[in-house]
């Protein structure tokens, strides 16, 4: 009798599930990912940079300057949306430095960001590493168009 019971409750439970997944999916409230981004994409602009240095002094060196322009980034420039760097994982010296930095317009980084009292300490280190030959700096920039996520 017991196993009749245990039967009968399996039988009405898998027919609950499946009903409230039917319902689910014909009310489109059935999805994998139950985060909505807020984010309203296609309108950011982004510089993707990489600078592949000759010895990892040099790297140490530009990375450990580079804390102080991110920080001040953090706390004055609400325009940068995203600004990172990591090692490049195919390099395996681990010379390699790629940078993502996104901004709310070209002109926030043109005008804004490049003026920054920071930015402005650290540029000349980075240049001066590039006019000895120590780094190679090459990058991309492009506009947003809209169709991923973030």
């Amino acid at each position: 009798k017991s196993t009749t019971m245990i039967g009968a409750f399996s039988y009405f439970a898998v027919g609950a599930l499946f009903t409230h997944m039917f319902h689910s999916m014909k009310n489109n409230a059935f999805t994998t990912n139950s985060i909505e981004s807020t984010r309203h994409p296609g309108n950011a602009w982004s510089l993707a940079v990489k600078m592949t240095f000759k010895e990892k002094s040099d790297l140490n060196y530009i990375l450990e300057e580079w804390k102080a322009v991110t920080e001040y980034c953090r706390k004055n420039e609400p325009f940068l949306l995203h600004y990172e760097g990591g090692l490049v994982d195919s390099d395996p010296q681990g010379l390699t430095l790629h940078m993502l930095e996104r901004y709310t317009s070209k002109d926030d980084y043109a005008q804004r960001h490049k003026s920054g009292e920071e930015f402005l300490k650290f540029r000349p280190k980075l240049k001066a590493l590039q006019d000895q030959g120590k780094v190679a700096v090459e990058g991309y920039s492009y506009q947003e168009i809209g169709y991923g996520f973030v």
